[in-house]
């Protein structure tokens, strides 16, 4: 299960189906037109829906500045079968729980089929995450597996494997969206040395000036955005 917090994203849960075991709510968030509907869904879906003080909801929740709504509910299962189009955003060791919610939102915005998780890359379920995502998480597939599965995965549909590196080849704008599973690695050491041994190439983001780097989810929207949407 995880923590979600905020009408935003629950509103996004709920309409993802997901299941909900738990509500907690101010008086406060009660008295929001954008809440006072999502505590009737809430409650309609079965889930047990409580009102409380903004200390206790304080106590369990996972923001400094809680917005007076959370929810415990279960993680959607995906595996690499639930992926319907071959463009993937694989996340190598990516520590970062902003970083890592960044990119899946990017990843549903720009025309990923999914997210892969490696090994060594953060809990997409974090509560921080799953804020940094605001909703992604719940509509686009969200995989944790193994490098030996991804590539098998790539190799049987004929979908290159590229890592993403300073220094890669340039991968420029094209006319036409392409399949490809681009590895974000590591926010201080990149792309793992085992990814590297299997990639079929090594992509990068044209820069000038003195930059020599891109923060990981950046590089990442980046390339999403000249691979996926074309």
């Amino acid at each position: 299960m995880t923590l979600v917090e905020g009408p935003n994203v629950v509103r996004d849960a709920l309409e993802a189906r997901a299941t909900v075991h738990e509500a907690l709510y101010t008086e406060a968030a009660a008295s929001d037109p954008a809440v006072e509907p999502l505590l009737g869904e809430l409650r309609s879906a079965g889930a047990v829906v409580e009102l409380v003080s903004e200390a206790d909801l304080a106590v369990f929740a996972d923001t400094v500045t809680p917005q007076g709504l959370l929810i415990v509910a279960d993680i959607p299962r995906w595996s690499l079968e639930d992926v319907a189009r071959p463009r993937l955003a694989v996340l190598d060791a990516v520590q970062d729980p902003g970083n890592v919610g960044t990119l899946i939102r990017a990843a549903e915005a720009l025309g990923a089929g999914g997210v892969v998780l490696l090994p060594g890359t953060v809990d997409p379920w974090n509560p921080k995450v799953v804020r940094a995502a605001a909703g992604a998480s719940f509509r686009i597939p969200t995989v944790e597996t193994t490098v030996a599965e991804l590539t098998a995965w790539c190799r049987q549909r004929g979908v290159p494997l590229l890592a993403a590196a300073a220094g890669g080849e340039p991968a420029p704008r094209r006319a036409a969206a392409r399949d490809a599973a681009l590895v974000l690695g590591n926010e201080g050491a990149g792309v793992s040395d085992e990814v590297l041994a299997v990639v079929d190439g090594v992509v990068g983001v044209p820069q000038s000036g003195r930059t020599d780097s891109l923060n990981v989810a950046m590089a990442g929207a980046i390339l999403m955005d000249r691979f996926f949407g074309g």
